[in-house]
């Protein structure tokens, strides 16, 4: 009996299937972190950090959705890895942001918090982000 082996006759397809695996990638990560702050309740500052993380979230989703969808319609194959990378940016900035990694108080301000780690990590996502959307020009 002969094997039969799928082979795409247009690598423009398996790309934009790579790319509409990533939307759905960020639609799972937007439920899943839409719960985190009610998982989190019983923890008053985590389920705090949660539920700014996904507000955080809700503003590039607009951004991300449209620059992605744009993509795969237009075949810009840059923009998969871009795209993936955006993604685990935004994993990080979450698992940063909830989890309270690089906390520290400002030098005179004892109420202000600072996560710089957390800053870099939203500049690169923005950054993935604008130059997924210069791609597409």
């Amino acid at each position: 009996m002969p094997v039969r082996v799928r082979v795409y006759k247009d690598i423009n397809i398996q790309i934009g299937e790579i790319m509409v695996n990533l939307i759905a990638g960020t639609a799972l990560l937007y439920f899943i972190q839409l719960l985190l702050p009610n998982i989190l309740k019983s923890n008053g500052d985590q389920a705090k950090r949660a539920d700014k993380a996904v507000k955080n979230l809700m503003e590039s989703l607009p951004v991300f959705f449209t620059v992605a969808i744009l993509s795969v319609v237009m075949e810009i194959d840059e923009n998969m890895s871009l795209a993936c990378y955006w993604l685990v940016s935004r994993v990080l900035y979450a698992l940063i942001y909830v989890s309270g990694i690089g906390m520290k108080t400002a030098a005179g301000a004892s109420s202000k918090i600072l996560q710089p780690l957390r800053s870099i990590v939203w500049v690169a996502s923005a950054i993935l982000l604008i130059i997924m959307t210069t791609n597409l020009i």
